[in-house]
């Protein structure tokens, strides 16, 4: 787990160690003579360019006194979990990174709640939605018909979560034209739609749908996704996707913002059972 490419976990770790050290007044130089370490690591943890120990992030942050046991707890699980091999890592020299990033930490997630007005969300999304979804973006002008089959296969992969002993609890909410624009034609639209049936009834999954009736909402700005990452879900990151770029928001203000605007798109949307029946309803109509 040498110097590779960065990652949200090393850049949080490294951001945090570099802060750190700064409230310290601590030069990288007088720092490393404190750790006992060479520069040149130390430099590489705080640009995120290279994993980190665990037990080396535990010693750094006893050195520089951090005494908190929640931000312990965070970093460390960001630590013990950036160095876990995981099935993204298939995908590493055919994927942006940042593609890849957000899939291991929503591998990594105990909560995964979900905001897509136009898109099936990718956890819940069938090979031919998805073969279309990826087929028609932006992204796929940049991309040859075999590199996007690489999309495909990625984004069943992400999939995997449902499988998993003890699965994270899944909000979505979609909104009405998610399930109205015909993506792929009426019978990859039909399976789809009735891949979504089957999903509502999954223990961890709860899927709501926001109506073309619900005359103004909070979620105008587009998609978002806000996981707890780590076992208990320690560290709460907001993913935001763009055509050429993966965005993360963390800072606990903005987070908060993101948890209620979420809050109030639930309260909006129908609720479960008419959710389903209103994709039901769509079905009929195809």
């Amino acid at each position: 787990m040498g110097y590779d490419r960065q990652t949200y976990r090393r850049r949080k770790i490294g951001d945090s160690l570099r802060m750190f050290r700064e409230s310290l007044g601590l030069t990288q130089t007088a720092a490393c003579r404190l750790l006992d370490r060479s520069q040149a690591s130390l430099s590489a943890y705080e640009n995120g360019h290279r994993a980190i120990r665990p037990r080396d992030l535990k010693h750094i942050l006893d050195v520089y006194g951090v005494t908190d046991d929640l931000v312990r707890s965070r970093l460390l699980s960001l630590a013990a979990q950036g160095r876990q091999d995981g099935w993204w890592h298939d995908f590493d020299e055919r994927l942006a990174p940042g593609v890849v990033d957000f899939a291991s930490l929503e591998a990594d997630s105990a909560t995964v709640y979900g905001f897509e007005p136009y898109l099936v969300h990718g956890l819940v999304q069938t090979v031919g939605y998805a073969r279309a979804a990826i087929g028609g973006s932006g992204t796929a002008l940049r991309r040859k018909p075999p590199e996007i089959e690489t999309d495909v296969r990625f984004r069943m992969n992400r999939q995997k979560v449902h499988y998993r002993a003890c699965p994270p609890e899944i909000i979505v909410v979609l909104g009405e034209a998610a399930l109205r624009q015909r993506m792929g034609g009426l019978q990859v639209m039909r399976d789809q739609l009735f891949k979504l049936i089957e999903t509502a009834e999954l223990p961890h999954i709860e899927l709501r749908i926001l109506p073309f009736s619900v005359e103004s909402h909070p979620g105008l700005d587009g998609a978002f996704t806000i996981m707890g990452v780590g076992p208990e879900g320690l560290l709460e990151v907001v993913a935001l996707h763009s055509l050429t770029r993966t965005w993360y928001v963390d800072e606990p203000a903005d987070v908060e913002h993101y948890k209620r605007t979420f809050d109030l798109l639930r309260e909006a949307s129908l609720p479960k059972k008419d959710s389903r029946a209103l994709i039901k309803r769509i079905v009929s109509e195809l």
